[in-house]
Formats: structure tokens, sequence, C-alpha cells
């Protein structure tokens, strides 16, 4: 070796000596906790906070730089509520490059985390001062930085057994963040790296419980900038409010670069179970994002609900593109599929396919979608535009050729059993934020039997009133028109409708299956009512329903027939009560009534019928609390020559007959109150009826004298 070497070799070596007993010194004689009382002071000076170090500072010079913390406390700003609590802190410096000018971390440990999140509802947090910057640094740490090169090469992290309290007032969050781990391998450049994480949440705002567990091998190239996942698995366990949820989130790889990002395949699958089971899984195929472009091949969709034997089903598939720039996301190819299984529907199977484009401005917070769907004997197009997600303004626009609503829903072929469960308020509150403009028209429309034609059904909705003004529709050879209006406060319900030209019949025979009535005319409803539950809306309507009818009958009773059999019950006075017979009625030439409903009971004392021999007017009460009517009709003959048996009415020509309808509503009876006819009115009728007997029965007895006393006078004489 020459000399000059053997000088530098000696040199070195004295220097590496020197060093290492400088730091061999220092690690004896050096004690750190000398200065926590600086340390305190200077946190309580630069933060306004409490520190508290009630373990031990240990430093560490060889083989590596670093420092240790036990048993640290933190606390409130200019309070002395804890904030934070660490067991212990440790992190290290590799002390080789930083002979290269390089910070290498090479270690960092926390175990025992325990740090409290507050935010108030204006958004103001007890890390605000935390998070503040300190501008008189900021020059010092540019020059720190640009003459200090950061280089990654972690031995590992870990965390352990660490917890998070969370009180979020602005964005509604409660709970707590308990048993965080987290752990890595050697993370360093080019290099693949294992990372575990886990950790279990317990909110009680939203109701919510769930543990995390999280798997991968992590990469990243500091020069190209790329960060790769492989094989990452994310698996969620736990409740959301009484139901059991189950999510899985996994991708073979996933690649980003300098907002460049890829992968193939990305899966989510998710279950709900509880009352009602939810399903959903959804695959995101060849995901590629490119200046500001994210574009997926496509998105496939499934998901499955199902409770007390009824499931539906919806799958959804289209190509995805979004400006992240503009923040605008389209998919221009949806293609959607609803299938509905309900044996309690008339048609237990319902499979509706479903066309077209969805895009939503994130930016500008609204959507843009057109839809169609053709399934059975229905063709529908629809437009919808929302506005403002957080105050949602929504338009629409359906347009459907024919629809069958009794196609699906199945008639009950039993009446309703009362429930005797308590019947709870209504809670429609919700309903004050809507804010809709739109319109429904259908061509032809089923619905409990109704037949009715070319509906145009406008809808607004704001500020929690819903109104329908406008409505129009052609039903049984007439129109439908008028208006209606529900105030969301009070839940208050306005109804004011017009029906002209109606054919009565066919009406009440397709929606109430009742044969009671025949005729063509119109029928007026200007009705209000409010109630706390649905059951009271009847019992507090108020308001009158007014109808006048043309040409038609009264079905279930024949005056005519009644009335023949007049002779009878006029000589004992008894009523005739009967039930409603569907081959009886009585012919009309007019008919005109009208009800006044004061808290769900109507009054009616109008009642004007027209026939061409008898005059029909009458009062009662229809009572819709109890279900009930009780009505007495007064029936005059007028004409005894024509109408309907008029000639077998002649004796009771001008004498008014009360007929009583009354009963529940599916069991009316009839009866004719002959008992009620006023005296006067009887002896007229039984003079009228019984003057001919006795003259014949006069006559007949004159005869029979004669015929005796020529009998005697006969034998006397022959004597």
């Amino acid at each position: 070796m020459n000399k000059p070497l053997k000088i530098l070799v000696i040199a070195l070596s004295a220097i590496v000596v020197i060093i290492g007993l400088g730091i061999a010194y220092l690690s004896f004689v050096f004690d750190p906790n000398q200065f926590k009382s600086q340390l305190i002071e200077l946190v309580k000076e630069k933060k306004h906070r409490t520190l508290v170090i009630d373990g031990n500072i240990q430093l560490n010079f060889f083989p590596k730089l670093g420092v240790s913390l036990e048993k640290i406390r933190l606390s409130e700003f200019e309070s002395p509520t804890q904030f934070a609590n660490l067991d212990k802190a440790q992190v290290s410096l590799a002390l080789m490059p930083l002979f290269q000018k390089q910070i290498v971390v090479d270690k960092v440990s926390l175990l025992g985390l325990q740090l409290r999140y507050q935010r108030d509802a204006q958004g103001k947090s007890n890390i605000d001062d935390l998070l503040e910057k300190d501008t008189s640094n900021d020059q010092a740490k540019t020059e720190s930085n640009g003459s200090k090169q950061m280089r990654f090469d972690i031995e590992d992290v870990d965390i352990a057994n660490s917890q998070f309290e969370i009180d979020d007032q602005k964005a509604a969050l409660k709970g707590s963040i308990k048993n965080l781990n987290l752990s890595t391998g050697r993370i360093g450049d080019k290099k693949k790296t294992p990372v575990k994480f886990s950790a279990a949440f317990n909110f009680q705002q939203p109701k919510a419980e769930a543990k995390i567990d999280l798997n991968t091998q992590l990469s990243f190239d500091m020069s190209q900038k790329i960060l790769d996942l492989q094989d990452f698995k994310t698996q969620i366990t736990g409740k959301l409010g009484n139901d059991t949820l189950d999510v899985l989130l996994e991708t073979a790889a996933l690649s980003w670069q300098a907002e460049q990002g890829k992968s193939e395949q990305i899966k989510l699958n998710a279950k709900l179970k509880g009352a009602q089971e939810l399903s959903a899984n959804i695959v995101l195929n060849k995901l590629a994002l490119q200046e500001k472009q994210l574009n997926i091949a496509e998105i496939q969709m499934q998901a499955e609900s199902k409770q007390g034997g009824v499931s539906k089903q919806l799958e959804l598939k289209s190509p995805v593109s979004m400006d992240l720039n503009a923040q605008l996301l389209k998919l221009a190819q949806l293609a959607i599929q609803i299938k509905i299984n309900d044996p309690k529907l008339a048609q237990t199977a319902i499979t509706i396919p479903i066309t077209g484009h969805a895009s939503v401005n994130l930016k500008e917070k609204n959507l843009d979608s057109a839809l169609d769907a053709k399934f059975d004997e229905t063709q529908l197009h629809t437009s919808l535009q929302v506005q403002n997600f957080s105050a949602s303004a929504i338009n629409f626009k359906v347009d459907i050729d024919k629809l069958n609503l009794d196609r699906y829903v199945k008639a009950s072929a039993e009446p309703t059993k009362a429930t005797e469960s308590k019947e709870e308020d209504l809670n429609l509150a919700g309903l004050k934020a809507l804010n809709v403009n739109g319109v429904i028209r259908i061509g032809a429309l089923q619905v409990k039997n109704l037949h009715i034609n070319q509906v145009n059904l406008p809808i607004k909705a704001a500020q929690g009133e819903i109104s329908m003004n406008g409505l129009q529709a052609q039903l049984y050879q007439g129109e439908v028109a008028g208006n209606i209006r529900f105030d969301v406060d009070g839940n208050r319900l306005q109804i004011q409708q017009e029906l002209s030209n109606i054919q009565i019949n066919p009406l009440l025979m397709d929606f109430m299956n009742k044969d009671i009535v025949e005729g063509r005319g119109t029928l007026h409803v200007q009705i209000s009512t409010h109630a706390k539950r649905a059951s009271q809306f009847k019992e507090n309507l108020n308001g009158t329903i007014s109808t006048q009818l043309l040409d038609g009958a009264v079905k279930g009773i024949n005056l005519a027939k009644s009335l023949r059999d007049f002779k009878a019950k006029i000589l004992n006075k008894t009523d005739q009560q009967q039930s409603a017979n569907k081959n009886e009625k009585t012919d009309f030439s007019a008919l005109a009534a009208s009800i006044n409903f004061v808290d769900g009971v109507g009054n009616s004392d109008d009642l004007d019928m027209k026939s061409p021999f008898l005059r029909v007017g009458g009062k009662g009460k229809v009572d819709l609390r109890a279900n009930n009517l009780d009505y007495t009709a007064k029936v005059t003959v007028v004409n005894t020559a024509t109408g309907q048996d008029g000639a077998d009415l002649s004796q009771l020509k001008d004498i008014s007959i009360p007929v009583r309808i009354s009963g529940p509503f599916d069991k009316l009876g009839y009866q004719i109150q002959f008992a009620q006819i006023g005296s006067d009115a009887l002896k007229s009728a039984f003079k009228a009826k019984a003057a001919p007997v006795l003259e014949e029965k006069k006559k007949e007895l004159k005869e029979k004298v004669n015929e005796q006393l020529k009998d005697k006078l006969k034998g006397l004489f022959s004597k």
C-alpha cells in the first residue's frame, strides 16, 4: 500500500472511531428528558395546548438515528380537556444516507393512539388551529426542502391498537373507530410490499357497526410517479341498523400514474340481510383514466331485493365516460331490465326492459335523462331533468300509449279485515322538500276497472304544496276536468272535479260493480278534507257533491210494481220491506240531487226525480264515518194515463208514499212505508177502492132479498 493511500485509510478510520466514540458518549451521557419542560413550553406558546409527557424520551444514535416517546397527552386548544393520547411512538432515520444529504425514514411505529375529533354545525373543528400555517417559517422550510432530497425507504410502518372518536354535527356523523391497525413490509422505491389494515367502526349516527379488513400488495416508482396495487381486497362486515352488512371490493391490479390510471376489472359485491334481503354486484370493465378523461368500457350491475316471497331484480349495463375537469358523467347507452316476481299480483312475473341515456353534471349538480320502455301492451317514454341535487328541482314528462294497471293488481275477493294494530299518524314532512314540475300523459288507462282515455295529468310540487291543476281525461262518452291540491301542513286535501256528459251506469259498474242507476249527465265534486291519520280523511270531509241525470232509471226497485200491491197494504197499514233487486228498476226522465258534507256526514234535501207518472223528492243522510245511508224518498203518482204501469195506479194519484233506503253501503235495503201515509189520503184511497165493492155487494144483497121475498110470497099464495 502506498503511503498516501495508507494515510487516507488511517484518517478515515480515525474519523469513524471518533464519530463512534462521540455517538457512544452521547448515548451514555446525553439525557433528552431534560428538554421535556422546554418542549412543553414550546407547545404551549405556539399551539396554546397543554402537552404532558409521563414516560421517557429516548434517543438512538446508532445504527439508526431515532426517537421514541411514551405516555404522551395533548389537550384541546386553550382547554384542559384531553384531545389526544399516545402510549408509545417511535420514528427512526437511516444514519448513513444523512451523509449524502438524504433523509431516509427507516421506521414509523405508533401504539395506543387515541384521538377525538369534533366539528360543530357551522364547520368549526377542534383541529383548525393545528392546520394553520406558520408563515414565519415558510422561507426556512423552502430552503431546507431545496437542500435535502427525501427518499422513501421505510423498513416498516406499524400502527396498533388505535382509536378515534368522531362527533361531526355538520356531517351528522357520530361514533368511534376502534382497534385500528396498519402494518406494512418494507416500503421503498420500486419495491413491492404487503399492506394490511383493519378497524372496527361503531356509529350511533347513522346507526352502523362494521369491521374492515384490507389486504394488498403496494409498489411505487418515484421517478415515474407510478403507484401500483395488486391483489387488492377489502372486506367489510357489520350491521346497518338491525340488518347485517357484507361488502367485498377487489381488483387484480390497479395502476395510477400522474393523473392516469387503469384497471382491467374492479368488482364490488354487497349484501344486506334483515327483514328485507338486498344484494348488488357491480363490475367495472376496462377502466382507464388519461388527461382528465375517465372511461369505462362497460359497467355491469345486478341488484336484487327479497321480502315476503316478493323479489325485485335490476340489471344495468352501459359504457361510462367522465370529464373530470367539467365533472360531467355520461351513460350514453343505458340498457336496464327490471324483473318483479310477486305472488300477490295478478300477473306474478313482470319484466320491464328500458333503454336510454343519462348525463350527470357534478359541478352544476344536475341530471338529464331520457328513457324508453316497452313491456306487455305498454310503450313508455320519459324525460327527466334534475337541478341542484341538494335542493332538487325536478322537471319531467311521461308519455304512455296504453297502461292496464288491473293487469298487475289482483282484485281482492274478500273485504279487507280491520287491523287491530294501532294506526300511526301520517308523517309527510319529507314532501315539503319536493320541487317538481311535470306532466303525465296516457292514451288509454285502466285502473280499478275504470276505462279512461286521453289522460293529461300535470303535477307541480313546491314548498309543501302538491297540485294537479288542469287535470283532463275522457271517460264513458264524457269528459272530466278539474283540480286537486294537497297541502303537507295539516295534510289538507282539496278536490274540484267536473264530470260532464257521462254515462253513469257503466262507470259505476266498472268502478264499484254497483248496478244502481242509469242515465247520462254531469257530476260536480267540490270537497275538502284533512287528517292526522289515513282513516280520518273521510271523517273530516266537507263540501258538496251534486249530479244531474237525464233519461235513466234507478235500479233495484220498481215503484210501479210495488205500488200495485197497495190494495193489500192499505187495509192493514203495514210497511213493506224488501232488498234491492237488480232485475227491478224505476225509470226517470230527469234526476237531480246534491249532498252537503260536514265533517264526514252528508245531508241531502233536494232530490228531484221525474218520470211520466211519478215525481220523487226526499231527504236523508250519508254517514261516511259509519259507512251508512239513511234516506227517505217521497213518491207521488202524478199521471196514470201513461208511463210505466200507470193505468194500474189511478186510485193512488196525488198520494205521497215514503220509500226509505237505508243500511250499510254494501247492503242497502228499500222499505215502502205505507203506515206513514196520511189518514185523509188513506180514507180517500179506501173510499175510492171500497165504494165499487160496496155498491156491488149492495146490488147482490138487494137481488138476494128480492128473490127470497118472491119465494115467500109464492109460498103464501100457493096455500
